[in-house]
């Protein structure tokens, strides 16, 4: 299917996909992958195909029910999943003023039980920061855009010069199964990088090198990150994926959603995402007021 992300199937009320047609259409324009909207679809398309009434009409214990006869095979990852995508749509709903309010409600969501991501606190991030400034130019850059763009360490150390825009704060990298992805960073990631990139030999390829010049290889950052944690007194290890789940921790405090915080971090499965939804509600809620005050 070319326009993936079109309705492949006419459903039962005409209303019903119109407003999906939107939502989706909303989503392609977002820059959400592939295969988020494909799987937003394809769930849309099965529950919607149930319903005769309009999306407008639709009651919590309309859906709920729906949920109790369908559900009983889905796992408490993949029932979230369903659940955070009518939420979605929903939410989408409200923002456009065709609704007041959603008919999903939070408490139908299991609590996994699974371990959380472990996040750098405000006061940590700070400490990392300012260390990384005192030991070279090279490992506040390196931070920051660990920090500022989610990417794997291994997608980091094969970064190349070439791959970094800076007038439009974007780099191209390379995630799992060599899929390209761009991601963004900060203005402050930008100065930095600019001012570290013009320092540098110009022959240079890799963007994250050693003094003598050769790319910086996922062991070798990783051990800086460490050293860094150790100067900064964390209490527990500074690993690179820490930065990671900080910076997806950070844009969940913000109010950023899961599918778009997948598409940041170049998740091919919008279930990976879900482990950024087993923080609590109290959690995140404290989260955003450390971020943002």
């Amino acid at each position: 299917m070319n326009n993936y992300w079109e309705l492949s199937k006419d459903l039962p009320n005409e209303s019903n996909q119109e407003i999906i047609g939107e939502f989706l259409l909303s989503l392609k324009v977002s820059n959400r992958s592939q295969n988020t909207i494909t799987t937003y679809r394809h769930f849309l398309e099965h529950f919607f195909g149930d319903m005769k009434e309009t999306y407008l009409s639709l009651t919590s214990n309309t859906i709920l029910e729906w949920f109790k006869n369908n559900g009983a095979h889905f796992s408490e990852a993949t029932l979230r999943l369903r659940l955070s995508i009518l939420s979605s749509f929903y939410k989408f709903c409200i923002n456009e003023n065709y609704i007041d309010s959603s008919p999903v409600k939070s408490r139908w969501f299991p609590r996994l039980s699974q371990t959380l991501p472990k996040y750098l606190e405000k006061d940590e991030i700070a400490k990392i920061r300012n260390h990384s400034e005192i030991t070279s130019l090279r490992n506040q850059v390196l931070v920051e855009f660990l920090l500022t763009t989610g990417c794997r360490v291994s997608e980091v150390s094969e970064l190349n010069r070439e791959d970094v825009n800076l007038e439009y704060r974007t780099a191209r990298v390379v995630g799992k199964g060599k899929k390209i992805r761009f991601v963004h960073f900060t203005e402050k990631c930008a100065l930095l990088l600019e001012r570290y990139i013009s320092l540098s030999q110009n022959s240079l390829k890799a963007l994250f090198v050693t003094s003598t010049g050769k790319r910086l290889h996922v062991r070798t950052i990783q051990l800086i990150l460490m050293k860094l944690g150790k100067k900064a007194k964390l209490k527990t290890n500074l690993h690179p994926h820490r930065l990671r789940h900080t910076f997806a921790t950070e844009l969940l405090a913000k109010g950023a959603d899961l599918a778009f915080i997948g598409d940041e971090l170049g998740h091919s499965d919008v279930v990976t995402t879900q482990i950024y939804a087993r923080l609590p509600k109290r959690e995140i809620i404290s989260l955003y007021r450390k971020y943002m005050g």
